[in-house]
């Protein structure tokens, strides 16, 4: 694009900000990517379900025995869903900035089903000395957030489902 062409007003301030709108988007991809590849699939009655991938360990747990005061070891094991225990990729634009300086060029008046309205052509260039360089400066601030309501719910969920029982197979 040669340097002195003229935009649409609306499409300098626009472009960035439907940039932003998209970056959101894909951030929000991740994260469901994220916790897809955190489930494994079955299927159970003819139907395809998503399980949550399982951490299995076993440990010995120290128990006294409350009639006879007795300490003795005592196998045990623990499945942990996986998503409980990392953190979950989740991060929303906070806030973004947007600095230009535009040259209004020209306008052309628009009229349509009887109402007029005015387009506004700028050329831009950096904000502290105007060029035809066409510099924007887009500041956008990225910040962890809590998580979305319904996925807090599930990891809760999974957490309060965790067994702990005893080895059987010791």
């Amino acid at each position: 694009m040669p340097e002195t062409t003229a935009l649409l007003l609306e499409q300098i301030i626009s472009a960035p900000l439907i940039a932003i709108v998209h970056a959101q988007k894909e951030s929000a991809v991740s994260t469901l990517q994220f916790l897809i590849s955190q489930m494994e699939e079955r299927e159970e009655a003819g139907k395809k379900k998503k399980i949550p991938l399982m951490l299995d360990f076993s440990y010995t747990q120290i128990l006294q025995d409350p009639e006879s005061g007795k300490i003795e070891a005592v196998p045990m094991k623990m499945s942990i869903p996986i998503v409980t225990l990392v953190p979950i990729p989740y991060i929303s634009i906070d806030e973004a900035e947007l600095e230009f300086k535009a040259k209004i060029v020209t306008s052309k008046v628009r009229e349509d089903k009887g109402l007029k309205s005015v387009s506004l052509y700028a050329i831009y260039g950096a904000k502290e000395d105007f060029d035809l360089s066409g510099e924007l400066r887009v500041k956008i601030k990225a910040k962890r957030t809590d998580i979305p309501e319904g996925l807090a719910r599930m990891v809760t969920a999974l957490s309060n489902s965790i067994p702990v029982v005893r080895d059987e197979g010791k």
